[in-house]
């Protein structure tokens, strides 16, 4: 699957009071910015699958893909189970950036009117700048002129995950998923782990891992290859930052892409006045460094002046978060009765920040080979046309 549009990437708002509890009982999916000013919601947890149900399709992960998938099948009157390990809102590390195509997806799901009500960012210029200080700005609106979306990580994946509900699927947050359930050579559902309730099982007819890179689920069932092997291999990281006056930095509605040497830096603004910076950089450096990611961005960073401008223009709203082992991948599923998507079926290049517009388009192409799994079983014909549908 080849992304229409590219861009970097950034998302943002918080979530809150009874969010997903008003989505539970099919009412209306409230304004983010009304339901911040209750103060953070806790989802209650339903009851864990008693021995021997078996759900029709259970999915590892509540990202974009894994969500936005488990509300589309539930839609569908799907019997869906869907895990993550997070206590939801959660923060991810993300360029939090949907481009403009993102728009039509949503207008498909019936989110669009949700999503234009929480406090998103708009964004319809990209800025890139280089560390001898030359820039070149671009317009990124779509073909019917709708921007991209600068959004968070904690209201976007809040919002899908209560439509889901809303739709009908059970979500079980707090569940860390170690591994498949096996039987007769194939997958017929999730080993689980709750911190306080235990160890479980989830039985599904169909099983989809969504749970991200370094999936145990797409380790243990399938092979991951990457798609360039002449790459080094490259980490991420990420911080919210608090800058008083960010158009002085970078005009308002823009995404930012700043060059470093073996990287690059991406800014973008997002709800609350507060601006993400994400950055790919090589992982030699922050072996040189030892892990010390304040050093680390003042060595690496600091040499794009647009970069060393922002960071000197604000302060830290957040800790960093990072993450090793980020390269362009594929991977294919070896063992029936499980589907990937997401991050879990491929990854692309985060510097073209359509990762999360794949992810949900992904999921929306997956919907017909679940289907066709629930009727005749996720046979290898079935999981190999789902990927050659993907490319």
């Amino acid at each position: 699957m080849r992304g229409p549009f590219v861009v970097l990437k950034t998302l943002a708002v918080a979530v809150a009071g009874d969010y997903i509890k008003q989505a539970r009982s099919n009412g209306p999916i409230p304004n983010p910015k009304v339901a911040n000013a209750r103060g953070a919601f806790i989802l209650p947890m339903p009851p864990l699958p008693a021995p021997g149900q078996c759900f029709d399709v259970a999915i590892a992960g509540a990202g974009p893909a894994g969500a936005s998938l488990a509300g589309r099948l539930a839609r569908q009157g799907m019997h869906v189970a869907l895990l993550d390990a997070g206590a939801f809102p959660r923060d991810k590390l993300c360029g939090e950036f949907l481009s403009p195509e993102a728009w039509g997806i949503l207008d498909r799901m019936g989110l669009s009117d949700d999503l234009a009500g929480s406090g998103y960012q708009a964004i319809d210029h990209l800025r890139l700048t280089t560390p001898g200080g030359r820039v070149i700005d671009a317009e990124i609106k779509g073909p019917d002129g709708r921007p991209g979306i600068g959004l968070s990580r904690s209201v976007l994946d809040a919002l899908l995950a209560s439509w889901a509900v809303s739709a009908g699927a059970v979500f079980l947050e707090r569940c860390r998923v170690s591994g498949p359930v096996n039987a007769g050579g194939r997958v017929i559902g999730l080993h689980a782990r709750h911190p306080e309730l235990g160890r479980f099982e989830v039985r599904a007819a169909v099983v989809v891992a969504a749970d991200g890179r370094h999936s145990p689920l797409v380790q243990q069932t399938g092979t991951t290859r990457p798609r360039s092997r002449f790459r080094s291999r490259h980490f991420g990281l990420k911080r919210h930052l608090s800058i008083s006056d960010p158009d002085a930095v970078e005009p308002s509605g823009t995404v930012g892409l700043h060059l470093v040497p073996g990287g690059y830096g991406g800014t973008c603004l997002i709800e609350g006045q507060v601006t993400n910076l994400c950055a790919l950089l090589p992982e030699s450096a922050l072996r040189e460094y030892r892990g010390n990611l304040d050093r680390l961005a003042d060595a690496w960073l600091d040499r794009n002046p647009a970069l060393a401008r922002l960071r000197a223009s604000g302060s830290p709203a957040a800790p960093w978060k990072a993450v090793s082992g980020v390269r362009v991948e594929v991977s294919t599923p070896r063992t029936p009765g499980i589907f990937y998507v997401g991050d879990c079926q491929g990854t692309v290049d985060p510097l073209g920040g359509q990762g999360m517009t794949m992810a949900l388009l992904g999921a929306e192409l997956l919907v017909p080979f679940v289907e066709r799994g629930l009727k005749a079983g996720a046979d290898e014909l079935l999981q190999r046309a789902a990927l050659d549908a993907w490319h």
